[in-house]
């Protein structure tokens, strides 16, 4: 398959562009090719730090550390597993982590063009297709790959922004439990929170999944994601910034958009994309899977209480979100 310079992959769409990388990705992979530069990224690390840093300050944002119960000296590769918020929060990701650590990327896009991902790359990246099995599959095993060669990995674990109403943590993916079994490695939870331009972290202590565990996936996947909200929750007791009787009705459209906002708007990125690539439980039943037969119904006297109760029901939701 014939590389495509930077330059040319300007000039691509991004359908384009997200199928060349793809293909990229598979034909490396088929053909056994290894990751390469992990040692090198580890020396040049303070490069990537730099550039974080003056990213921050351009921005205009500030770090704040709620807490900090990590540590670096086991030799063990190590899983930093943190929240999503949206904007920046990548950024100052790497920026706390202080040590070289890849970043799990999903859905590029349109960073593929933009001189940010030549940063990623500098840093170290596997970038996914999250609707493509195949191209999760690559990514897995590019992850197992980084961390049997004791590299550091950097996941979101709940798979896109937190826009929802009332989870501080959203249902995750068992992805990075497998990992971590699979490679011997340590996971360290992160809490993310975001108010404004400043970012709060509420780092926890490293933690491995013993072999003979006896838990399921996702009964790991279930105490992550309590350790995770633990530590989301320290940081919201710390940033009280709203009162019940404060919160106007349209609270949700504006949170959702405040998250949208916080990314360059060239990104693209939007809500419905937020929604569509979070975790969806199949034994949870939405609002809108729950009277989705409605535009397909025939009004009658038979079914009218029908439409009632889903006036009833979206009553309730809203005097709930009050």
């Amino acid at each position: 398959m014939k590389k495509i310079n930077f330059i040319e992959q300007r000039k691509m769409t991004i359908d384009e562009l997200n199928k060349y990388h793809k293909c990229l990705r598979k034909e490396q992979y088929d053909n056994g090719i290894k990751l390469k530069g992990i040692n090198i990224r580890k020396r040049i690390h303070f490069i990537c730090a730099s550039i974080l840093k003056i990213d921050q300050l351009l921005n205009k944002e500030r770090i704040i550390i709620v807490k900090d119960l990590h540590n670096t000296f086991s030799k063990r590769p190590r899983i930093y597993a943190c929240t999503h918020s949206g904007g920046q929060d990548v950024e100052r990701s790497l920026q706390i982590i202080k040590e070289p650590a890849y970043l799990m990327l999903g859905d590029p896009g349109i960073l593929y063009k933009m001189p940010a991902y030549q940063g990623l790359k500098l840093n170290g990246v596997i970038p996914l297709e999250s609707t493509d099995k195949i191209d999760r599959k690559i990514a897995y095993s590019r992850a197992v790959e980084l961390l049997h060669n004791n590299g550091n990995l950097l996941i979101f674990p709940e798979g896109a922004w937190n826009v929802t109403p009332n989870l501080p943590v959203m249902k995750i993916f068992t992805g990075t439990v497998r990992m971590a079994k699979e490679a011997n490695a340590e996971i360290i939870p992160v809490g993310v929170e975001q108010y404004r331009n400043t970012f709060y972290f509420n780092i926890g202590k490293n933690y491995t999944i013993p072999i003979y565990s006896n838990k399921s996936d996702k009964e790991l996947t279930d105490d992550l994601r309590e350790k995770l909200c633990t530590l989301k929750w320290e940081i919201m007791e710390q940033v009280p910034m709203l009162k019940r009787d404060t919160i106007k009705n349209n609270h949700l459209d504006t949170f959702q958009k405040e998250i949208i906002d916080r990314c360059n708007p060239e990104y693209g990125f939007t809500l419905e994309e937020a929604i569509s690539e979070s975790f969806h439980d199949k034994n949870i039943t939405t609002e809108e899977e729950a009277f989705s037969f409605l535009p397909n119904l025939e009004v009658k006297k038979e079914t009218a209480f029908l439409m009632k109760e889903k006036n009833e029901f979206t009553k309730r939701l809203k005097l709930t979100k009050k």
